[in-house]
């Protein structure tokens, strides 16, 4: 009960804020958020997910916080996309990144259960902005799965 509750009023915040938002910017912006909370009685027994895309003129940008126990799959994902010898730890940060004359084209970082990817679409083609896009969106899938609820 108090879940439906919780997702009930995050929909009608949602509405009241997008019909709310009325002013226009110079730039174009995009933007989708998702976040799921799951809770019943039991302490044990909990679900959240946030994930956020952020599609400017400029950058691309994606966060996620996820639960702790999928951290391991998001790295190896990571991993298997953007390779290991391009990966740097450091104190518990795993993080890739590019350069392109001095300037940063893509950054990854994953700290705990929480990611972020930011992407220069000045410097990236369009074919690497389609790659994170679809990163995006497998990121998407390997984040929604839960544990036994």
């Amino acid at each position: 009960m108090r879940t439906l509750i919780l997702i009930t009023a995050n929909l009608i915040l949602g509405i009241c804020t997008t019909m709310a938002q009325t002013t226009e910017t110079s730039s174009s912006k995009s933007s989708s958020e998702f976040s799921i909370t799951y809770d019943t009685d039991s302490p044990n027994k909990k679900y959240y997910r946030s994930f956020t895309v952020l599609d400017m003129d400029d950058d691309y940008r994606i966060k996620v916080r996820f639960m702790k126990s999928l951290k391991s799959n998001v790295k190896s994902y990571l991993i298997d996309q953007f390779g290991e010898e391009k990966m740097k730890i450091k104190d518990g940060t795993f993080l890739w990144a590019e350069m392109v004359d001095e300037e940063e084209m893509y950054e990854i970082k994953l700290k705990g259960n929480k990611l972020r990817i930011n992407v220069s679409k000045e410097l990236a083609s369009d074919k690497l902005i389609k790659r994170f896009k679809q990163v995006g969106e497998e990121l998407k899938k390997i984040t929604s799965k839960s544990e036994e609820i």
